[in-house]
Order: structure tokens, then C-alpha cells, then sequence
């Protein structure tokens, strides 16, 4: 797993204890955000590795 893989998983694993750590409706949609962004910086490899000629 390279560095910003790793980061991806942070910021998904941040964005899930956020969800359930506070209860303000603003919360959840920041959340949604790191998720969202975390899942698109761990499956970065798969992106990458696809080449279309």
C-alpha cells in the first residue's frame, strides 16, 4: 500500500467516528465529504493501473 492509500483509509476511518461521535446535522455533511474523498484516495491504485489508449 503506498502513502496516499494509507491517507485514504484515515480519512474514511475519520469520516465514520465523526458520524457517530456527533450529532449535529452539519457533521454529516462534512462526513459525507471525507468518506467520499477517502474512497477515491484508496482506490487510487485502481485508477491509476487503467490506462486507456
Amino acid at each position: 500500500m503506498s502513502k496516499i492509500e494509507i491517507f485514504g483509509l484515515i480519512i474514511i476511518t475519520v469520516g465514520l467516528l465523526s458520524i457517530y461521535l456527533f450529532d449535529n446535522d452539519g457533521i454529516d455533511f462534512i462526513s459525507g465529504l471525507l468518506i467520499g474523498l477517502g474512497l477515491g484516495l484508496s482506490f487510487s491504485r485502481l485508477i491509476k493501473s487503467k490506462k486507456i489508449n
